[in-house]
């Protein structure tokens, strides 16, 4: 049942990932949205070199957690959940930052004013994840994690079109989901492994 889910949900976030930013995109030059067409493009230019200067104190906590890991002793765990939690706060960061650029500019009242904003920042918002996810394609922490990511943006964006006090549920459940529960449910997929 839950796979059956997971599959359903996984198509519109495969049509959001592959599309939602040419269509926003294309949809705010349309509207004349230059100035927020210009930050985005800067932001997806940049934002690789950025996250990946973002990333560096984690990586000693990786490798600290590895050398743990190999002497089997138990605090690889904790220095491997630290390094999963400061990624995740790095995801979370990067998605609150591009709904909240997105949702600077004026627009058009309504769902239809609103919907080209939206698709623009999902790729603000995971389009750097997804490039650092599809370098490493076998690591199954990095799809979970942006899986689980893509899931939750999806709800936040939907729940912006509905209500600002159903979005701001969505972001507490996005924050606790990203920074404790995926990193432990990791953690457990790693003991499993190990095994």
């Amino acid at each position: 049942m839950l796979k059956s889910l997971l599959d359903t949900l996984g198509i519109p976030i495969m049509f959001l990932n592959f599309g939602a930013g040419i269509i926003g995109g294309i949809w705010l030059a349309f509207l004349g949205q230059w100035k927020l067409l210009g930050i985005g493009i800067f932001l997806l230019l940049t934002s690789h070199w950025t996250l990946s200067l973002l990333m560096l104190p984690g990586i000693p906590l990786g490798m600290i957690a590895a050398r743990f890991y190999e002497k089997k002793n138990p605090f690889g765990h904790f220095f491997g959940f630290l390094s999963q939690l400061y990624t995740n706060i790095l995801i979370v960061g990067t998605c609150l930052v591009a709904l909240a650029i997105c949702s600077y500019f004026p627009r058009e009242e309504g769902v239809l004013g609103y919907l080209p904003f939206l698709l623009w920042s999902w790729g603000m918002a995971l389009g750097p994840w997804q490039f650092f996810a599809s370098k490493e394609p076998d690591n199954v922490f990095s799809g979970i994690t942006l899986f689980s990511a893509s899931l939750f943006y999806l709800l936040l964006l939907a729940a912006s079109l509905i209500s600002p006090i159903l979005a701001f549920i969505i972001v507490v459940i996005f924050g606790i989901t990203q920074l404790l529960v995926l990193p432990i449910v990791n953690l457990k997929i790693a003991r499993n492994m190990e095994t």
